[in-house]
């Protein structure tokens, strides 16, 4: 069952995209949080309760889902699979990108960027705004692919829509005492899938980079960045790339290298692609020959 539910969550992925923001259910679950928090005080218990409320609730969805029968339940199971992870819109967006940086849009390249990292663009050189593009390729492969589809053959659905409604809160509340505990179980739920997504990077630049640097400036650089976790998949990119990537005044990855030209940006795709494929493969032989979790 749970694998003709990744199945179909793939196909809806890859052949229609992203539901409708009415539709989407991500989009409910900031609902409920902005919700939530409109009506609590500022503080770390607050958070906490937050956190529980929102976690909790759609783990109750994912479980509820399961108890729905038939190719109905099948359907609406895959649906909702399909809204934790993204590989098709994360590669739409990040062409979009380097279509604008590659005939010098930089306007709307600074306008448009926010939609996949959270820094300010306005002072951002071509090249560093290159550096953006590939870095968030690299975290989201972990954010928006890896660990929803792994809690996912560790938990089934609910495990796939509980991360979901962490990786949401840590995006929405996860900065000062009322996002405390978002950001901590964001990092903690995390720490197992940004290590091994190394893994699958080092698999995934066979084709479209260099293994051995990114196992280099991987185990090298790793820890330069604030968060615990962003730092394994973007230095592995870096290292694949042959390139360095830079935030300004935050961190340098693979400061050895050249900075990025706007080419470099489709070849992480194609390496978040590839590493994508073999991630799919690994999870459905997991499930295969691991019958006891379906």
């Amino acid at each position: 069952m749970s694998l003709n539910i990744l199945l179909i969550a793939i196909l809806i992925d890859l052949f229609f995209g992203e539901p409708s923001e009415k539709l989407h259910p991500v989009v409910w679950i900031g609902k409920l949080i902005d919700g939530l928090r409109a009506h609590m005080k500022k503080s770390k218990i607050y958070g906490a309760i937050l956190v529980l409320g929102v976690v909790g609730c759609f783990t109750l969805v994912g479980y509820l889902i399961d108890l729905i029968p038939g190719v109905f339940g099948l359907l609406i199971s895959a649906y909702f699979l399909k809204a934790t992870f993204s590989i098709t819109c994360l590669a739409d967006t990040a062409n979009m990108m380097k279509k604008h940086l590659d005939i010098g849009d930089l306007e709307n390249a600074k306008k448009d960027l926010p939609k996949l990292v959270g820094r300010d663009t306005e002072q951002l050189s071509k090249k560093e705004m290159n550096s953006a593009v590939i870095e968030s390729v690299a975290e989201n492969f972990v954010d928006g692919i890896f660990s929803p589809l792994f809690y996912f053959l560790l938990f089934g659905l609910p495990g796939a829509l509980a991360y979901k409604a962490i990786n949401t809160l840590d995006s929405m509340v996860g900065q000062g005492h009322f996002g405390y505990f978002s950001a901590r179980l964001d990092d903690l739920v995390n720490y197992i899938p940004a290590r091994l997504s190394v893994l699958f990077i080092l698999a995934g630049s066979v084709l479209y980079g260099s293994p051995l640097s990114a196992l280099k400036v991987s185990w090298r650089d790793h820890g330069l960045t604030k968060s615990p976790n962003s730092g394994w998949p973007m230095a592995a990119m870096a290292g694949s790339l042959e390139i360095s990537l830079k935030k300004p005044k935050n961190y340098i990855l693979g400061s050895d290298l050249e900075m990025p030209e706007t080419h470099h940006i489709k070849s992480a795709i194609r390496i978040m692609e590839m590493s994508t494929t073999f991630l799919i493969i690994v999870f459905f032989m997991i499930a295969y020959f691991v019958p006891m979790y379906y």
